[in-house]
């Protein structure tokens, strides 16, 4: 199947943006920066509070990220410690600073530490109401993986000034409890209807008649999201996937990437039609 020539999203206008709005506003700084008008830091500092804090919200990532294309070359512009914290918003991530503590146990002191900021006084170790991520001064490989996870990038991305424009999902293997057979991944897909928290975690499906299938599964509102990470979307892995999945109410689409050639074949399932799951990526696909 060829998913990028029959998947791919096109990106939608940019008139729908009002330009008297917050959102407006921050998406045409944006534009300034990608196309040489505005520095970084101008950029970057327009999230700023009274206090020079940036704790505004960043609306223009949720628009960035209809159109891959342009949102690939704003993440290249950046340098390695902003790309970092540019990825770090929940706009990207789906999860507050407050809640990757308590949820995962990720203080703000290992984020600081990541983005190149001062950390602040010593915070006592949460436990978490999810799982623990382990994170440390030297940013071990599970951190950066979680991070890399979250915000649907090569793990590169985190780590390098100038990433490869290669897709990648071996970094699946330093997540915790990422292994799972069969049974136990169809257990955790039935157990979303009840679980109202949000949760994303990186999964290596091992099968029986095929190589192992990596999954990104984000479970949210009762609902799930099953994306499909392995580099070109094997369609024996979407049939395998699907035939898995076929007690559930579900709809199939794909997802674009950062990485042009790469598009991830989702599926997801909606507990409730109030409660809508439509990542921006998100293009519907009629199997």
């Amino acid at each position: 199947m060829n998913l990028v020539r029959n998947m791919k999203k096109k990106p939608s206008s940019n008139l729908d943006i009002l330009n008297d709005s917050y959102e407006g506003m921050c998406y045409k700084k944006a534009l300034e920066f990608l196309h040489n008008k505005r520095s970084d830091e101008e950029y970057i500092n327009i999230h700023n509070d009274s206090g020079k804090r940036n704790t505004l919200a960043w609306p223009e990532l949720i628009k960035l990220r209809e159109d891959m294309d342009l949102y690939r070359k704003y993440l290249l512009k950046f340098s390695l410690l902003k790309r970092r914290l540019v990825l770090m918003n929940e706009e990207i991530i789906g999860f507050s600073q407050q809640a990757l503590y308590e949820k995962y146990g990720i203080s703000f002191n290992p984020i600081a530490r990541f983005i190149g900021k001062k950390r602040s006084g010593p915070r006592a170790k949460a436990k978490p109401k999810i799982r623990n991520i382990e994170t440390n001064v030297d940013f071990n490989k599970e951190f950066i993986a979680f991070i890399a996870l979250l915000s649907r990038v090569p793990i590169d991305w985190l780590e390098e000034e100038i990433p490869s424009e290669k897709w990648c999902e071996n970094y699946f293997r330093y997540l915790p409890g990422s292994r799972m057979k069969e049974n136990e991944f169809l257990e955790i897909l039935a157990s979303c209807s009840s679980q109202k928290s949000h949760d994303v975690r990186g999964i290596i499906l091992e099968t029986e008649d095929s190589e192992d299938i990596f999954i990104r599964l984000e479970s949210m509102n009762g609902g799930f999201i099953i994306e499909l990470f392995n580099k070109d979307s094997p369609y024996k892995d979407i049939l395998y996937l699907l035939d898995l999945v076929k007690e559930f109410d579900i709809k199939t689409g794909s997802m674009q990437t950062v990485i042009p050639t790469q598009v991830n074949f989702t599926i997801i399932s909606q507990n409730s039609p109030l409660k809508i799951i439509n990542p921006p990526e998100f293009c519907l696909l009629q199997l």
